[in-house]
């Protein structure tokens, strides 16, 4: 539930009766910092309190994305490009984002990581795409990823943390500052395990399996991809894990939600 709360010397402003343009103007010159109101995410079916346009972010993400083509080396493996490509679309598609630009890299790196941008960009690591084995645990990864992306969770995640600021000077053309590349989860050091609350993970894993099923594939088989990953994480989780939910909690949620669905039993 989104409450009305604002910084030092801000003006208390509904957002339900301003435009989004209007909502970014004020953050810009520092009067308006309280924005109040939600939307229901149809996804998800949550409210959530987002003050950004997703023309905007997916702007930022382009500009990120260019940063990060040039600082990671390609994995330049043709069998590999097409069979991420191949799953990657069809969980795309099975998300409704099939008329949405999409593109898909492979970067050659031990890491267990992959990511999606709002923009559409889509990272997978060597190291992850090695222990993929078939084709539905590829499906798991990309399917909580771009349930991120359709959930708005970078949305949110940016208007969380510009609503805890005071006097901020965010605008349009200042999206790719620290605090919206902590929200692409994009930091300093590139960190591309999307730092999300708990709270989003979980939905995002639900909504993934929902992708995953809807395209053709197992959903049965994210059990024991979890399970693969807690396994190879040694006496440290793998990056993909570092700020996700338990791994034995998690793997309990998905059995049962894939239970109730009818798609078990697992």
């Amino acid at each position: 539930m989104c409450e009305q709360t604002a910084g030092e010397g801000a003006k208390l402003v509904d957002v339900t009766k301003l435009e989004r343009r209007d909502v970014l103007r004020g953050l810009a010159s520092g009067t308006l910092v309280l924005v109040a109101g939600c939307a229901t995410n149809e996804v998800t079916g949550r409210q959530q309190f987002i003050i950004i346009d997703e023309s905007q972010l997916q702007q930022a993400s382009l500009q990120a994305w260019a940063q990060m083509r040039q600082q990671t080396r390609t994995w330049n493996n043709a069998a590999a490009q097409r069979r991420l490509e191949t799953v990657g679309r069809r969980i795309v598609q099975a998300a409704g984002r099939g008329n949405q630009s999409w593109e898909f890299v492979l970067f050659d790196s031990d890491d267990k990581n992959a990511f999606v941008l709002p923009g559409g960009q889509v990272g997978f690591y060597r190291g992850l795409y090695e222990i993929c084995e078939r084709d539905d645990w590829m499906a798991t990864v990309l399917g909580h990823e771009v349930g991120h992306v359709t959930a708005r969770h970078a949305a949110e995640r940016y208007s969380r943390e510009a609503a805890t600021q005071t006097a901020l000077q965010v605008a349009g053309t200042q999206l790719n500052s620290q605090m919206a590349m902590a929200a692409l989860g994009l930091g300093a050091q590139v960190g591309l395990s999307l730092p999300f609350s708990r709270e989003q993970e979980a939905e995002a894993d639900i909504v993934g399996i929902r992708y995953m099923q809807a395209a053709g594939y197992d959903p049965k088989q994210a059990v024991p991809f979890w399970r693969a990953m807690q396994s190879g994480g040694g006496s440290r989780p793998p990056e993909f894990l570092s700020t996700h939910p338990d791994p034995d909690n998690r793997i309990e949620r998905l059995r049962n939600y894939i239970n109730e669905q009818g798609w078990g039993p697992v």
